[in-house]
């Protein structure tokens, strides 16, 4: 029987063992190092041979150093690095951020629904740090930011990862430790660089189909080719399609008011009642209101709550209703990506090369449920009189359907080479954008009465970047310090940030946003102050119903309804934006073997922000070898992020119309603005931050690896979101007479500000374990994260009589310190046998807490959720060289989080921002062919 040929495998920054059955050639890959091209001509393994023949790999790393041909274990900094075998391991998602959840415990991304953008762009967190705390590489190359800026949370502003295919990658390198000094801005909580495959021959194909038992499928066709360019060039493309149906996995909807009938919308909708007793039923539908008539039933008065008694005299309200729609789950989605690298020699020790990627991603989400009796749907009177009532649309409420179509673009391009002094060089440049459309269907803007449409497009978000780099490196020997690598560079890059306007019927006032537009009736205050004396008595003038005095209080003539498209007010003109910025960099990192046993690096780095000022940032590291199977590694640096355009100039405001019948503006307003600034508001200031990490990297059996790294992160002026100020008469005033335009037409603001400091502290423990017997090879990992972070100051304020407050509450600070598990781990099993192979992977989460006030004497205030392990598992066989056939589970017996006992409203039953997946049990099938 021919020995099956074991795959290319490197877990994690480790490095294992292999046999060497007859016929198996190994395969290494040359790679490019960050900032530049230092490994011409290094291998992307390290092979040594073992006495009983067996070889291991070691992993060349490309991030966290710019010496070529530095492996994981003598790197100075922890780096993990994960083959493309391991990525296609947990590849059940289409989804790269849910890939990367399965294997860095201390990455973490959440699903949430019902939260706008965030539904179709998941902004991730390391080590408890926001997305936008993560610099992001492909290739060793900055990768512009998405479009979203997350209006949760702490808002965070960083790249999309979904946007990159994990069929076209090589391999993914994680630095678990800051890393401004060298890369730049952002790199606080580390690094992820995601390197594109340069075969130059061959393709692969992979087909997915997927299902969840508890509902929800989803189906993948993904493929990679390449191509050989002249004698050592080679072109790749690498493109995916992948497509769901979207989940739901909310509970009942309980439309039920107090004193009311505690029915859900649908069972309420079938309800009838016989109000006057003569034996037939006279009231129909949801009840929502309690009508008062007199003994004629006449209607005196209309209010909002229940009485108990269906509302309305026509039977339409009972008939065709179907169940009302409130999902809760994953969005329905269509995705499309296409990736190409290429790389070309140039004559001698010179090479053009780039890559670019195309995106389009389709996806539709729910709001809330509108159930009737809302203000949104009482009746209105029209000009003639005639009663409008927004049920004759919307018979049993309605439930908003939100679109998100996101388009991605990149492009990548330089030429390097090697002088012939060694020196090595690097001149690139690139741009990128970022686009969100958004779309909202199935509502309406209810100040426009019968004449609003019911689909709007409300605006886009827009981001783009461009940068030009020249990167340098120069190794040499001196009696000093034995073998020195110096390396420096310099970068421009320019950043922008639009929110272009929406359709007018998304934002504009509408006639019926204020009560009684038609004049219908004459008030005591009308007659009181008309100059002509025109107006004498207090009447009712509605058509048909003219008579002395008020109208009936009830009467719809006395109903404003919302202003703008329900669920998501457009983007008015006023509020539109378009924000540019420029920046310049230099840097220095010098790296030496001081002795056989000892490296030392020191960087830094220089960066002049626009409105921020130059800042300088530093990093030491070193790895001393005790002996060949144990090293000690440290670092200590400083780190800095200036806020992006998005978080300077996004603003999120929605219209209403107050009691003085002016439309108003609430919700979030940049810093800069003079509203803003009139509750203590400052211009955003960069973040800076100060880390240092302290780790043992060790081989203590021969097939046995580990290394444990303590972490620490002082994060300073950290970017976070405000609570609301609402702003009353004394507040108009006040901006009035500063000078404020437009101060009578904001009603409530919030804004982004630096008032918070924070630690982060944890451990990294990863191990790996290889066994190669006559029942083939077996490999056990386990990667295990303890994070916390702790809130070390938040200003106190003093408003403007004299009162103490801040920016950020103490609900907020409890979430921020206790929200995320403490302790996570990945546990990995995996063993190849002949053809078959079987991984089997478990998650562990451990618990965490969630305030639902800050009144925290009342323990009733505080939910503690449980831990939970979820298990994959998946079974694979090869029927030839190239082809093979996979059968997995992720979450095989359908783990969920807890009850969210504060969030029981709506049918909603978890947490919407759970780290922990709430879907359910999920089963798959791949099938993967090669040639």
């Amino acid at each position: 029987m021919a020995t099956a040929k074991m795959p290319n495998l490197t877990m994690a920054g480790r490095f294992i063992w292999l046999p060497r059955p007859s016929g198996y050639a190994m395969v290494t890959y040359w790679t490019i190092p960050v900032g530049a091209f230092l490994a011409l001509a290094a291998p992307a393994g390290s092979l040594a041979q073992q006495s009983d023949g067996t070889q291991f790999i070691e992993e060349i790393v490309t991030v966290g150093t710019r010496t070529a041909g530095r492996t994981v274990t003598d790197s100075p900094v922890p780096v993990d690095v994960f083959s493309q075998d391991e990525l296609e391991s947990v590849g059940a998602s289409a989804d790269l951020t849910d890939v990367i959840s399965k294997l860095v415990p201390s990455f973490n991304v959440g699903r949430e629904p019902i939260s706008d953008g965030a539904t179709f762009v998941r902004p991730p967190n390391l080590r408890g740090l926001d997305s936008d705390k993560t610099l992001v590489l492909v290739n060793g190359k900055r990768r512009h930011r998405a479009a979203l800026v997350r209006l949760g949370g702490f808002g965070s502003h960083g790249p999309d990862l979904a946007a990159i295919p994990v069929i076209a990658l090589r391999s993914v390198e994680v630095l678990r430790d800051g890393a401004g000094a060298q890369y730049g801005s952002d790199a606080i909580a580390g690094v992820m660089n995601f390197n594109l495959k340069q075969s130059s021959g061959g393709a692969d194909l992979q087909l997915h189909a997927g299902a969840y038992p508890d509902g929800g499928d989803d189906h993948r066709a993904a493929g990679h080719i390449g191509f050989r360019i002249g004698e050592e060039g080679y072109i790749n493309f690498s493109g995916e399609y992948a497509s769901g149906s979207g989940t739901s996995r909310g509970g009942r909807y309980d439309l039920a008011l107090p004193g009311g009938s505690g029915l859900t919308p649908l069972e309420a909708s079938m309800v009838e009642a016989d109000t006057d007793g003569d034996g037939a039923a006279d009231r129909f539908g949801p009840d929502v209101f309690t009508e008062f008539r007199d003994k004629d039933g006449r209607l005196l008065s209309l209010v909002a709550g229940a009485d108990g008694i269906p509302d309305d005299t026509s039977p339409r309200y009972r008939e065709n209703l179907s169940n009302p729609e409130q999902i809760w789950g994953e969005p329905e989605r269509t995705d499309r990506k296409l990736f190409v690298n290429a790389a070309l020699p140039l004559g001698t020790n010179r090479e053009a090369y780039g890559f670019a990627n195309w995106r389009d991603y389709d996806a539709n989400g729910s709001f809330f449920y509108r159930r009737p009796g809302l203000t949104l749907l009482l009746p209105v009177r029209l000009a003639d009189g005639s009663i409008h009532n927004p049920r004759d649309r919307f018979p049993g409420g309605f439930t908003p359907r939100f679109f998100g179509r996101v388009s991605d673009l990149g492009l990548t391009g330089g030429i390097r080479g090697a002088m012939q002094n060694d020196l090595l060089w690097d001149l690139s440049a690139r741009t990128g954008e970022n686009e969100i459309q958004y779309t909202l269907i199935n509502t309406w803007n209810p100040s426009l009465g019968p004449e609003s449409p019911t689909e709007f497009r409300p605006g886009d978000l827009v981001t783009d970047e461009w940068s030009v780099n020249a990167d340098f490196s120069y190794a040499l020997d001196t009696r000093l310090v034995g073998a020195l690598n110096i390396a420096f560079g310099f970068e421009y890059r320019e950043e922008g940030y639009e929110l272009r306007e929406g359709d007018p019927a998304s934002y504009e006032p509408g006639p019926f946003a204020s009560v009684d537009p038609f004049n219908f009736e004459v008030t005591r205050a009308e007659v009181d102050a008309d100059p002509d004396d025109d107006l004498t008595a207090v009447e009712c003038r509605i058509p048909g119903q003219e008579r002395p005095g008020p109208c009936i209080p009830g009467d719809p003539i006395n109903n404003a309804l919302p202003v703008g498209s329900n669920g998501f007010p457009g983007y008015s003109p006023e509020f539109t934006s378009v924000f540019d910025r420029g920046s310049k960099a230099v840097y220095l990192d010098l790296e030496a073997d001081m002795t056989d046993r000892l490296l030392a690096g020191i960087a830094g780095r220089l960066e002049d922000f626009p409105g921020f000022g130059r800042n300088f940032s530093w990093k030491v590291a070193g790895n001393y070898a005790f002996n060949d199977t144990a090293s000690l590694r440290a670092s200590a640096g400083t780190g800095f992020r200036a806020p992006p355009p998005g978080q300077i100039s996004t603003t999120n405001v929605s219209t209403r119309i107050n009691d003085a019948g002016v439309p108003v503006a609430e919700g979030i307003f940049p810093a800069a603005h003079p509203v803003s600034a009139f509750f203590g508001a400052e211009p955003l200031d960069a973040e800076e931050s100060t880390q240092f990490t302290l780790g043992l990297a060790a081989t203590p059996l021969s097939r046995l690896t580990v290394s444990v790294d303590y972490y620490f992160i002082e994060l300073r002026d950290r970017i976070v979101l405000s609570s609301d100020f609402g702003i009353g008469p004394d507040e108009v005033a006040a901006l009035e007479a500063l000078g404020v335009a437009g101060a009578n037409s904001i009603a409530q603001v919030s804004f982004f500000n630096n008032d918070l400091d924070t630690r982060t502290r944890g451990i990294d423990l990863v191990a790996t374990y290889a066994i190669d017997s006559g029942a083939g090879l077996t490999e056990f990992s386990a990667s295990l994260n303890r994070n916390e972070t702790e809130v070390t100051e938040i200003p106190v304020r003093i408003d403007r009589h004299g009162n103490p407050f801040s920016f950020v509450n103490e609900e907020d600070v409890f979430d921020t310190e206790n929200a995320l598990s403490k302790f996570q781990g990945v546990f990995t099993l995996r063993h190849w046998w002949d053809r078959f192979d079987v991984m089997g992977r478990a998650h562990w989460y451990g618990d965490y807490r969630h305030a639902n006030s800050a009144n925290f004497d009342n323990p009733g205030n505080i939910q503690r959720f449980s831990g939970k392990i979820l298990f994959d598992l998946q079974a694979a066989w090869r029927a030839g060289d190239r082809v093979s056939v996979a059968l997995g589970g992720l979450n095989v017996f359908g783990e969920t989080p807890d009850r969210a006992e504060f969030e029981a409203c709506c049918g909603r039953i978890y947490r919407s921002d759970s780290m922990i997946p709430w879907q359910g049990a999920y089963y798959y099938l791949r099938l993967q062919a090669g040639m």
